[in-house]
């Protein structure tokens, strides 16, 4: 054994074999203070660590000294605990036969290919399940109880009168002001990333002419925030009388109508915010302090409501801890409590954990009206942007039951459930039919009522939806490792060489015949025009006044999408062809395994260049479709003319998109743009590797 062991795996031997410090020492001829000293140190010597185990004579013992005996060349030796170190050394001894292939005479140019690319997927998903770092993120509809969900999930409660509560704020709806992550740290803390005061300034300036002129306004928790820290709150003044009702005082409103000048009031309230003297961006519990979770229940409480003098407006706020404080788990994860949502699900924030190869999201919602609207429309964009979190199992569906709703639900057969338990079952039925009508795909679901299930069995039904995320690597690994084996030893050169002639001239002839993309189905501001009608009135407005640059309704982001979404319509028979030539031509070469292999690989890849081209093209969407809205200056004015002007304002803003971009000359020559960008991200991340993967020269 060479280099240095941690000690703690020593330990760990040592009490899996039964032995005393005493025992071991006698074994080993030695004192048993060299033991005790030896196992109080951080890292052993390699040699002493063998002795160590030997000693032991234990299996454990002896599967150790293999583990640090072994010589890892192309993976970085993982930890002796990591639960994949058994497939992770077969990737090793893998990666270590294919070199020696390569440098070996029976070597031919031909294999050089596929070899590579087998490599590199080895290397590629080792070092997938190797990290450990994992998320799970929560998204929802506003007041749907996740956050108060996932703080029992996860452990994250104090005891209230003896009575346990989430950390967190929570209420009956629109409590949390910002996204929360929870974070694995060495200490308890806490990391806030706040607005800008220009950002600031805007949104002063929207409530300011919401109470004004009935126009714009806040989502009510950021209004609640800015008023706290101005403090210029509202006040309730109880009633004198028994046959009076309470009144309230407003002080903003007062400022209000004691200026009568909107500039005036903006600087006043901006001045009151005191911004100057609230810059901290972070704060640590000492090591020594007591009553950690209330430590950090109370400073999220006063940040997310605008009271800690120090922090500004939050647009992040962080929950550090350590390990342990979590439920326990093999992973480290980290949780997100998305913002909640409200109107449209084409966020920015949403996307970016649906797309994240390493984190499951959980889709809440209410017990009434499971599966809900939020993850019915996240499911269906999934669909039809092309993504791969539903093939990849990274989505799921918690329903969060309040006051044993459960009991209450009347089966096909109009009878109410004899248990919680049969209720489940009924709603789990209930739900999966509407997924089907909806020609939608099942995703696994479960039900936490807070105060009655058990959170311990949700936390491990999450994690392991990780672990079947980890387990379909684990799997290709195996699969990669078995094609190494079978390219080096049932290689048929001649064989070889006349199938990719073949092979070439397939693939070259299916890339040009696919060279020209199809017409456009859907256009993408239709997608902007069907997000407007069902979106809440107060996000159009605050975006309207940003120009479309507001987190709740980001009008670039959502056309963005609607590029995506049109281009995987029209490109999905396309890659549903380019697949079956591939699945053809592995029909026709299935007896030469390296070949095999070869078309397996080019068809992993033709799928991470379609997840990479939908992306490319939803960003170029976004990108380009950014400068117009800037300059869309008569739009956005007649947008914000429109409302307070009574109702049906969402349906007549879509109108006002929809004609914008069908008939403005800047509209259209924009979506002319895109266009020609989406066909060069097609010709370059599609056609060309395409042809170039099937390219060959006969070097004989």
């Amino acid at each position: 054994m060479n280099g240095q062991v941690p000690t703690h795996l020593l330990r760990l031997a040592r009490e899996n074999a039964g032995a005393s410090q005493t025992t071991l020492a006698s074994e080993l001829g030695v004192n048993a203070s060299v033991v005790s000293r030896l196992e109080a140190s951080e890292q052993a010597d390699g040699q002493m660590a063998e002795r160590y185990l030997g000693a032991l004579k234990s299996d454990l013992a002896n599967e150790m000294i293999a583990f640090f005996s072994d010589r890892w060349r192309h993976i970085e030796r993982p930890d002796f605990l990591h639960p994949d170190r058994a497939v992770m050394w077969d990737a090793e001894r893998a990666l270590q036969t294919l070199e020696e292939f390569e440098k070996g005479d029976q070597f031919d140019t031909i294999l050089q290919d596929p070899l590579t690319k087998l490599r590199n997927r080895i290397i590629s998903e080792v070092d997938f399940i190797r990290h450990k770092e994992h998320g799970i993120a929560f998204i929802g509809e506003i007041g749907v109880g996740k956050t108060t969900a996932l703080s029992f999930v996860t452990n994250l409660i104090t005891a209230d009168k003896e009575e346990p509560k989430s950390i967190f704020p929570t209420g009956s709806g629109r409590t949390t002001v910002c996204e929360v992550a929870i974070k694995i740290a060495p200490a308890f803390g806490i990391a806030v990333d706040c607005l800008t005061e220009d950002q600031i300034r805007r949104l002063v300036t929207d409530l300011i002419n919401g109470l004004k002129f009935g126009k714009n306004g806040l989502p009510s928790e950021l209004e609640r925030v800015i008023r706290s820290m101005a403090d210029l709150r509202r006040v309730i003044v109880r009633a004198k009388k028994p046959s009076e009702k309470p009144t309230t005082v407003d002080h903003l409103k007062n400022l209000i109508d004691k200026f009568d000048d909107v500039d005036a009031v903006i600087g006043e309230v901006m001045a009151r915010m005191r911004l100057e003297s609230r810059t901290e961006t972070q704060m640590i519990l000492s090591q020594d302090t007591e009553g950690s979770m209330e430590w950090l229940s109370s400073n999220i409480s006063k940040i997310n409501y605008g009271q800690h003098p120090k922090f500004s407006v939050p647009h992040r706020i962080t929950v550090l801890l350590p390990l342990e404080a979590l439920r326990e788990t093999p992973f480290l994860i980290s949780v997100i409590d998305t913002k909640g949502v409200e109107g449209t699900t084409q966020r920015p924030d949403l996307m970016a954990q649906i797309e994240d190869t390493r984190t499951v999201t959980v889709l809440c919602c209410k017990f009434s009206d499971a599966p809900g609207g939020v993850p019915l429309s996240i499911i269906r964009e999934t669909l039809d942007s092309g993504s791969d979190a539903l093939a990849a199992e990274r989505l799921c569906l918690l329903v969060l039951p309040r006051e044993n709703e459960a009991l209450k639900i009347v089966n096909d057969s109009g009878v109410t459930p004899a248990d919680t338990a049969e209720g489940y079952t009924v709603r789990e039925a209930q739900i999966e039919q509407q997924f089907a009508t909806d020609g939608l795909p099942n995703i696994p679901i479960n039900f936490f009522q807070v105060g009655s299930d058990e959170p311990e069995d949700v936390w491990h039904w999450l994690t392991s939806r990780i672990e079947a995320i980890r387990a379909a690597k684990v799997e290709r690994i195996k699969r990669h490792v078995a094609a190494a084996d079978n390219l080096i030893t049932n290689a048929d050169v001649a064989k070889t060489r006349e199938a990719r002639r073949t092979i070439a001239d397939t693939i070259a002839k299916a890339a040009e015949r696919f060279r020209a993309l199809p017409n456009v189905v859907r256009p993408a501001h239709l997608n902007l025009v069907t997000e407007a009608k069902k979106t809440h009135q107060n996000s159009i407005a605050a975006s309207v006044n940003r120009k479309g640059n507001w987190e709740n309704f980001p009008v670039a982001h959502i056309l963005g999408q609607g590029v995506r979404i049109d281009v995987n319509l029209r490109t999905r028979d396309t890659f549903v062809r380019i697949d079956e030539a591939i699945e053809g031509l592995k029909d026709d070469f299935s007896h030469l395994r390296d070949v095999a292999q070869f078309l397996e690989n080019l068809k992993d890849d033709v799928e991470e260049w379609r997840k990479e081209f939908l992306t490319r093209v939803a960003l170029a969407g976004r990108n380009l479709f950014s400068p117009y809205l800037s300059e869309a200056t008569e739009m956005w004015e007649k947008c914000e003319k429109r409302y307070g002007g009574g109702s049906g304002y969402r349906v007549d803003v879509s109108g006002i998109f929809q004609e914008q971009f069908e008939s403005d000359t800047g509209a259209m020559t924009t979506s002319q743009k895109v266009e020609s960008q989406v066909a060069a991200i097609w010709e370059q991340i599609i056609v060309e590797p395409l042809q170039s993967a099937s390219s060959f020269e006969d070097e004989e």
